[in-house]
């Protein structure tokens, strides 16, 4: 069970690393912190991603997932949703690199939750309506678990995958927000919008165009 647990923490490391738009997301939020601040967006954020998550993990122990593989169009709706929401969000990192790079996020400095609401919104719905995210679950789950497994043991191998994201992404904000590499892009916010705008419109028009 020990060694079955580190395989699974090491396969959802290295896929949790691969940029996608989970990480440049959480980027964002880190990014638009303001010095001296704690990224609380940036958290509200990996809570969000790790929500969504949460719900994928369900369907797969579930069985649900199977859904998406048996019924394409099942899928490719749930893909058209997320596609036109990271679009949504695209539009936005594009209208606050053109306003200086500052509007979206330094507006909603002085009111913190709602800072905090919409990250965790930006993570929820930007994970949730990935479907490639299901059958990654559903994927590694196959590896570790049959239909026979107790629930147990799925619920085990399902928490694991849902507390490596917490911690792993918990910790990737962090970085950011050390002295070091905030030296990086501070007073560069306007440019990391305009980047993350343009990676997150690419993957979402990439998204709706039914691609891979």
């Amino acid at each position: 069970m020990t060694e079955s647990v580190l395989t699974l923490l090491t396969i959802c490391f290295f896929a949790r690393m691969t940029p996608g738009p989970d990480m440049l997301l959480i980027i964002r939020h880190a990014t638009a912190a303001p010095r001296g601040g704690a990224p609380r967006a940036a958290y509200a954020c990996v809570l969000g991603v790790c929500a969504g998550l949460s719900v994928h993990v369900a369907l797969s122990v579930l069985g649900l997932a199977l859904v998406l593989k048996t019924y394409p169009l099942v899928f490719r709706g749930i893909q058209i949703a997320g596609a036109l929401y990271l679009l949504y969000i695209a539009a936005r990192c594009l209208a606050a690199a053109r306003g200086g790079g500052g509007s979206l996020f330094a507006a909603r400095s002085t009111a913190p939750q709602a800072g905090m609401a919409q990250g965790f919104r930006d993570g929820l719905f930007c994970n949730l309506l990935n479907p490639k995210v299901t059958l990654f679950v559903l994927s590694v789950f196959t590896q570790f678990v049959s239909p026979e497994s107790a629930m147990g043991d799925k619920a085990l191998y399902g928490g694991v995958i849902v507390a490596e994201a917490l911690v792993g992404w918990a910790l990737f904000v962090r970085f950011l927000d050390t002295p070091f590499v905030r030296r990086v892009y501070d007073g560069r916010q306007g440019a990391l919008n305009l980047v993350t705008g343009l990676l997150l419109g690419g993957l979402g028009s990439v998204m709706l165009l039914g691609r891979d």
